[in-house]
């Protein structure tokens, strides 16, 4: 089976992407040409990208919309968007879930017996991680994971403990104190702010996010050329992933900039930015995400300055 994105996701919230029936160029395109699906007929006639931006979704007295994959799937469309969708689906096909079993049309998310269930399964994938926002109570995970975890296989970064973009030129002046210090400090202040991603209980990684005007280094009379159009705008900026050494490549980094971009938007933010290397890096200069990161959530570069750029996702209208 392939992944075929151009089919896209059907109105339904069914998975066209990865439909086995081998002739189907997709719901959508169906519905256009005048296929008969009363569901999908629906929401072209309301002039939305599924059912899942009905306001008449949960009464709806449709089928099609309302199985327990459909339900599932049109949440996630409903929390992430349509985009984060698709890119959920094909990272849990690459990861080996099944959509279409070749047997027939069920599959892996089939098998469960719930909406949450699915549900689950889709945001989470196989290897199902918890994702916490930093808080005081945290503090602990936090330095044990910079103490002990993050930098493993590149100790020379060890005092790092994401402090970066909180540096204020006044310390150069100040008396030695430590990063490690000062971020519990910050931490406990609530001004070091972002996500720990836990598997089996233990932190497997790491996403600074915050507020734009929080962090030091970002601030308008220290980096002005990256404040434009940000007048009245209130902006979350991503600066920061952080994985294991041996949980890399599982997807992990993308789970937290999932949950940043929704928390944003459930926060009222106008816009969220993120600020990678332009060109191909390797995974120690990727700290700051990549570009084909940011991109699975709709993130597109807004501005290049020398080798880094602006992605921006624009949250509200």
């Amino acid at each position: 089976m392939e992944f075929l994105e151009k089919r896209g996701i059907g109105y339904c919230g069914l998975a066209c992407v990865l439909c086995s029936v081998e002739d189907c160029p997709g719901c959508k395109i169906n519905i256009a040409g005048g296929g008969d699906c009363s569901s999908g007929k629906c929401a072209a006639e309301k002039d939305i990208d599924g059912c899942y931006a009905c306001p008449d979704y949960e009464t709806c007295a449709e089928d099609m919309p309302h199985g327990k994959r459909s339900r599932a799937f049109n949440r996630y469309a409903r929390e992430f968007g349509l985009e984060s969708l698709a890119g959920r689906l094909r990272m849990n096909f690459e990861n080996g879930v099944v959509y279409h079993a070749p047997e027939g049309f069920q599959g892996d998310y089939d098998k469960l017996e719930t909406e949450e269930e699915i549900y689950r399964l889709l945001r989470y994938g196989r290897n199902e991680l918890e994702i916490r926002p930093l808080t005081p109570n945290l503090l602990e995970d936090y330095l044990d994971f910079f103490d002990n975890v993050a930098f493993a296989d590149h100790p020379e970064w060890v005092q790092c403990y994401c402090m970066h973009f909180h540096h204020q030129s006044k310390w150069d002046d100040e008396p030695h104190r430590s990063n490690r210090d000062r971020v519990i400090e910050h931490i406990n202040a609530g001004a070091v702010q972002g996500y720990l991603a836990y598997s089996d209980g233990k932190v497997a990684g790491w996403c600074n996010a915050n507020d734009k005007k929080n962090y030091a280094a970002l601030k308008h009379n220290v980096k002005p050329e990256i404040w434009e159009a940000n007048k009245g705008k209130k902006v979350k900026s991503v600066v920061c992933f952080l994985v294991a050494p041996e949980m890399r490549g599982k997807g992990i980094a993308t789970k937290l900039l999932e949950r940043a971009c929704a928390d944003a938007q459930a926060d009222g933010y106008d816009f969220i930015e993120g600020y990678p290397p332009a060109g191909a890096c390797d995974m120690y200069a990727a700290h700051h995400g990549t570009v084909k990161l940011f991109e699975k959530f709709g993130f597109a570069i807004y501005k290049q300055i020398g080798n880094d750029c602006i992605m921006r996702k624009y949250l509200r209208g």
